[in-house]
């Protein structure tokens, strides 16, 4: 019988499988797919180093610790990718990094810049929940939720402010106004605005972290789990390759996957994991002349400049060996929750649109496409009332102990959030089989 039974490769999966090995239990993982890493992909072609689903690591220390735990050895970003743009009417602004550059800055109006300041004397809601539109308009104004949150929640989400929970979607900025009644001074007392971190990714790309995880842990891949059964204090799997025992379940597939393996445990609990909408999301990969594109990190497009186009990476600039010497990589990113049907486009259309705009936006002289990647299912929303899921996911695991769920529709969408879990997943599962008789 196996200890562990993990459903569900990416890098939820494969880290808390990697940290269950090291404590000494028997962990198997499975796969549906023919490669684990779920969204974390890396595709080489042509001389360039192409990332189709997350391109960086933000690495506090508890993922910095993880990594020398793997023995593996964190390429960090280059000091340009500080610099991050902001398009707006026609061009691209840098954002401001300090107090200073805030108010010398053109990318907001002198009525935003006043309209800011007054953040500490803005009173707390009086509601349980707020959109993130509904939160910054009321504490930041309009121009600061148009041009510099929105176009953030497009790069991290790629969602819509009106839609997304505060609460959920950004508990940090939220426990701010909780605990101290004013973003400003919450971050003036915490530090707690700024990212906390450094950016990294790894030699050869993201894939590397999915290597060396996999290479230390047993992942059968290509064998998607079609059943899963209580059978009195042990789990049956019924998988493509055959049936197998485990003392304890990690789900950590997305959400409606998971909703379909509890189907029999919990029928409700399935059918409103299904309701957890996952926002697409076109990554397309280009080349353009050296020379063409500024210093930095890339820029993001808020909504309201009209352009399709949600953020565009300099990708060849953030890490070495991404690209030829001659040639500048750049990672465009389409779609979201707030144009969902650009997914279906055919690939020429799509071309056409990145064209057209990185020619506007960047004034570059010609566009050489490498990649295009669909993802359908992209990056779940937290959305307004999204804490009924997380309860939902507590009730389940109350009633069946030994059966677990984690993924990024529970605790982060990020990388660095998946791998934080991770942690207190473990601690979990090892709680429970240190109570189970041998």
């Amino acid at each position: 019988m196996i200890d562990v039974a993990i459903v569900g490769a990416g890098i939820s999966g494969l880290s808390t499988a990697f940290h269950l090995s090291k404590k000494g239990f028997n962990v198997l993982v499975f796969e549906k797919e023919e490669n684990a890493g779920g969204n974390i992909q890396t595709l080489y072609k042509d001389g360039y180093v192409l990332e189709l689903g997350p391109q960086t690591v933000l690495a506090d220390q508890k993922v910095e610790d993880f990594l020398k735990e793997l023995s593996l050895q964190p390429q960090y970003a280059s000091p340009s990718s500080k610099i991050r743009y902001i398009y707006k009417k026609g061009q691209l602004m840098p954002l401001p990094l300090s107090p200073i550059s805030f108010f010398t800055s053109p990318l907001l109006s002198l009525s935003a810049k006043i309209r800011v300041l007054k953040e500490p004397f803005v009173p707390p809601s009086v509601k349980s929940e707020e959109s993130i539109g509904e939160f910054v308009r009321r504490r930041l104004g309009k121009e600061f939720l148009d041009y510099i949150v929105a176009p953030f929640v497009s790069g991290v989400y790629a969602g819509d402010v009106e839609e997304l929970s505060v609460k959920y979607a950004v508990r940090r900025v939220y426990e701010l106004e909780q605990k101290f009644g004013s973003l400003i001074k919450g971050a003036i007392k915490l530090k707690a605005l700024g990212p906390s971190g450094k950016l990294i990714s790894f030699e050869g790309g993201n894939y590397r972290l999915i290597e060396t995880l996999t290479s230390k842990l047993q992942v059968e891949t290509e064998n998607v789990v079609l059943r899963i059964r209580k059978k009195e204090d042990k789990f049956v799997l019924e998988a493509k390759k055959g049936k197998y025992e485990a003392k304890a379940v990690v789900i950590s597939a997305p959400a409606t996957s998971s909703g379909y393996l509890l189907r029999e445990l919990s029928w409700s609990l399935a059918q409103e994991f299904d309701k957890i909408y996952y926002a697409p999301v076109v990554v397309v990969h280009a080349v353009v002349r050296k020379g063409e594109v500024p210093e930095g990190f890339g820029f993001l497009v808020p909504r309201v400049e009209g352009k399709r186009t949600l953020g565009v990476l300099f990708s060849s600039q953030l890490f070495p060996g991404r690209s030829p010497q001659e040639k500048e990589l750049l990672t465009i990113y389409l779609g979201g929750a707030t144009d969902p049907e650009v997914v279906e486009y055919e690939e020429e259309a799509i071309y056409s649109i990145v064209e057209k705009e990185l020619k506007e936006m960047l004034k570059v002289s010609s566009v050489e496409f490498l990649n295009i990647k669909r993802w359908k299912k992209a990056i779940p929303q937290y959305t307004l009332g999204y804490g009924r899921y997380l309860e939902l996911a507590k009730a389940v695991e109350k009633e069946y102990p030994g059966l677990f769920l984690t993924g990024n529709y529970l605790h982060g969408v990020s990388v660095a959030d998946c791998i934080r879990a991770s942690y207190e997943t473990t601690n979990r599962v090892e709680e429970f089989l240190t109570r189970v008789p041998s």
